[in-house]
């Protein structure tokens, strides 16, 4: 009888121990970057954070303080949105900015001319996702630059 509880207790132990087991998704990167117009006629520059999730639990994603710049000068900061986060698969977190397409125009007349020249914008993001699970708050920190191409 004492063997029984024994390795009833061994099992019950391994098993509340790997359940406390939860890695943190990976982060596979940034992809997606373009500009869209959205149903009310606004123009968006999105983007996904892709991750991978390999835990039998979710939990959330929490965007925190990203900024994001164009042809290297501030241009909006993402805060406070937060995700779920799906179990045993792979995910994204839309990285979304809602914008006048007259920002480039009132903005900088050089950049403007530039921007119509080169058909093309530099885009970057920069600050930190953080995944919350189970008293984790795992910080992703984010630096990407990527090109846009501007379609008339």
């Amino acid at each position: 009888m004492k063997q029984k509880i024994i390795i009833l207790l061994i099992t019950v132990l391994t098993g509340m121990s790997a359940c406390n087991m939860v890695k943190a998704p990976e982060f596979k990167g940034i992809s997606g970057l373009d500009i869209k117009k959205n149903k009310q006629g606004k123009y968006v520059l999105v983007a996904d954070a892709t991750f991978h999730n390999p835990n039998l639990v979710g939990g959330k994603f929490r965007l925190k303080d990203i900024k994001v710049f164009v042809n290297d000068k501030y241009f909006a900061n993402l805060n406070a949105d937060t995700y779920q986060v799906p179990t045993k698969k792979d995910f994204s977190v839309p990285l979304e900015v809602n914008f006048d397409h007259k920002y480039f125009n009132k903005n900088n007349i050089l950049d403007a001319l530039n921007n119509l020249l080169n058909n093309k914008l530099k885009v970057k993001y920069q600050g930190k996702i953080y995944y919350v699970s189970h008293k984790m708050n795992i910080p992703y920190n984010i630096d990407y630059e990527d090109e846009i191409k501007i379609t008339k």
